[in-house]
């Protein structure tokens, strides 16, 4: 590919390959263990019973974060497209509190709506193995370390940058829908849009992916540990619901007020053919989006 300014056909390409990438990979590598086990005269499900353990987990984590990271390497076509720079101690200590922030914000009205799911039978995605000392440790880098770097360098190394100069509204609220619908779950659609808002927020200030995968990361790391000590609170009576609402609000507020508010950056009209590719695929990744969940539910 010829060497040139990242635009939003790069985002959307990279957006859709990038799915299929990794469900190819996986796909692979489930298709290699099978073969595996039927030459050896393995029961497969030996090896079904090791892609639900932690290793097997995490051995599937590297397959599809680095279907992920090929396709950054890939479409970050841009030389001068620098993601990393030097970082500051005060700005780490300042994004690391605004993460636990934004996680125990956040965590009432997600927890309000996973009730919500579950109560109209709707399954939520969980871990397929027990929590222990040693499955902690290794999820911390299979749900934590991993998906926070790679998924940061996608999202907000490459998308948002290609959409970037088509204006901050436009490049942030854009591309953290296509990071929620990347997780294809119903369960998981609330939080990684607000999440992803945040996120590219902080990368159209800092132009730093440092600072977003290290948000990025305290939130999983949050999430999980939350899980590992069982600390499963409930949030079903109306006044928790009620606080749950309006932290949400709050949060929400403050953080739409920072994207929306003026700018002086220029903004780009989107050509016909960046529209194109921009809508075609976000209408194909919703499709998909919606026949996985109705095949779930």
């Amino acid at each position: 590919m010829e060497k040139q300014r990242l635009n939003p056909i790069h985002s959307s390409l990279s957006f859709l390959i990038a799915f299929f990438a990794c469900q190819l990979g996986v796909f692979i590598f489930s298709f290699i263990g099978s073969i595996i086990c039927v030459s050896l005269n393995i029961d497969i499900s030996v090896f079904s019973a090791f892609l639900e353990n932690p290793y097997g987990y995490l051995l599937n984590t590297i397959i599809f974060d680095l279907c992920l990271f090929v396709v950054f390497a890939i479409f970050n076509v841009h030389k001068e497209n620098k993601i990393v720079s030097k970082v500051s101690g005060k700005k780490i200590l300042i994004y690391s509190a605004l993460a636990i922030l934004s996680f125990f914000m956040l965590y009432p009205i997600i927890t309000c709506i996973d009730t919500l799911l579950v109560n109209i039978g709707f399954p939520l995605n969980s871990i397929s193995y027990e929590l222990n000392l040693e499955s902690y440790l290794v999820s911390i880098v299979s749900l934590v370390i991993l998906p926070a770097a790679v998924e940061e360098l996608l999202f907000r190394g490459l998308i948002l940058k290609g959409l970037k100069n088509n204006g901050k509204v436009f490049s942030i609220i854009i591309s953290a829908i296509m990071f929620a619908l990347f997780h294809m779950s119903l369960g998981q659609l609330v939080y990684p849009l607000v999440m992803g808002t945040f996120l590219g927020l902080i990368m159209y200030r800092e132009d730093n992916v440092i600072y977003t995968i290290l948000i990025h990361a305290i939130n999983n790391f949050l999430s999980l540990t939350l899980s590992y000590l069982n600390i499963n609170l409930v949030f079903n009576h109306w006044t928790y619901i009620l606080l749950a609402v309006i932290l949400f609000a709050i949060y929400l507020g403050v953080l739409l007020y920072f994207v929306i508010r003026k700018n002086k950056n220029t903004y780009i009209k989107l050509e016909k053919t960046e529209q194109t590719y921009l809508i075609v695929s976000l209408v194909i990744m919703l499709i998909l989006y919606i026949v996985f969940n109705i095949a779930n539910f």
